[in-house]
């Protein structure tokens, strides 16, 4: 996983005076959190615009996925879905396809007329010949017979998010940025142990054994799946005013950080530092975090969300669980 560690660098220098500036001072601050820079390898990245949608018991609803190559990356990508409820079938045409740069495949789901009105989360994997994978998250709205849905707007291929009241970031943004030891680090996104909201939370889990020898180690949510800046896309999230999230510990006492971060205006020309909520001692009980986003620029966010603890903090590793990560209006 060599991504990980890679911090975004611009190539133009009117650019490296204000990212030396906020690398500095992020060193300052904690000095655990050093950048270190590898060469950038062929990968792919995935998504699906629009991002959800509403059909009645027994219709067929559409969207899109678009699987880019980055770095050069050339081996096919299939594609296939989970998560569905019974009688739910998924479609993609073409199933497989090589993204250089790019494919674009045609998704239809059918909705059997028995199958229960709810709210569905819909996963939808891209692997590579390589082995590589990485996924999206399609949130399936079914109606009862009658109910006129709420009409979805045609797929485009614009990169920002279309402004609404909340937007989760587990939906919005991908858990791809690890860093540190990453290799002390165990994610399970559908976790329904205790969740704050049914039916899963994350759960997140650090060995602090110093995997890849850093003594720290994170994860950063990122718009597109693996984006550390030299991707252009990013969401636009104008307007939000805050970013709010539930935390708790499996035993009480753990220690992390979070930030929203990755946040710039008009790509590439202004660059702000992420914000933090500074380091929190969590409960064993649900609690409620707020980050203030107000006067912030949001039209092109690439990091929704990070986490991020080290071992001095947790000598012997932590398990913490998050739900519900909202930027708010």
């Amino acid at each position: 996983m060599s991504s990980e560690n890679r911090r975004p660098w611009y190539k133009n220098p009117k650019y490296l005076g204000p990212i030396i500036a906020a690398i500095v001072g992020a060193i300052i601050s904690n000095p655990l959190w050093v950048p270190i820079i590898f060469p950038p390898s062929p990968d792919f990245s995935i998504s699906v615009n629009p991002m959800q949608g509403q059909v009645q018991q027994g219709g067929v609803i559409t969207t899109a996925i678009t699987v880019k190559g980055v770095h050069g990356y050339k081996g096919p990508v299939s594609l296939s879905a989970s998560g569905l409820p019974s009688n739910v079938v998924v479609s993609f045409v073409p199933p497989i396809g090589g993204p250089i740069p790019a494919f674009t495949s045609n998704v239809m789901i059918n909705v059997g007329p028995d199958v229960p009105v709810g709210e569905y989360k819909i996963t939808i994997k891209g692997i590579g010949a390589d082995g590589k994978e990485h996924s999206c998250k399609y949130i399936l709205t079914v109606m009862p017979k009658g109910v006129k849905p709420t009409p979805t707007p045609s797929p485009t291929p614009s990169p920002t998010h279309a402004l609404k009241k909340v937007v989760n970031v587990q939906d919005a943004f991908y858990p791809s940025g690890w860093m540190g030891d990453w290799g002390d680090i165990t994610l399970d996104d559908a976790c329904t142990d205790n969740p704050h909201s049914e039916p899963t939370c994350i759960k997140i889990t650090y060995s602090a054994a110093k995997s890849q020898g850093k003594g720290w180690a994170g994860i950063y949510w990122q718009y597109p799946d693996s984006n550390w800046g030299d991707n252009p896309d990013g969401r636009d999230l104008t307007g939000a005013t805050k970013l709010t999230f539930w935390a708790r510990g499996e035993k009480g006492g753990e220690k992390a950080e979070f930030k929203v971060g990755g946040i710039t205006g008009k790509y590439p020309d202004s660059i702000q530092p992420p914000v933090s909520t500074g380091v929190i001692v969590l409960s064993d009980k649900w609690q409620q975090y707020t980050i203030d986003l107000t006067g912030m620029d949001l039209s092109h966010v690439i990091g929704g969300f990070c986490w991020v603890t080290n071992k001095h903090q947790n000598p012997n590793g932590c398990t913490i669980y998050l739900d519900d990560i909202r930027f708010e209006w």
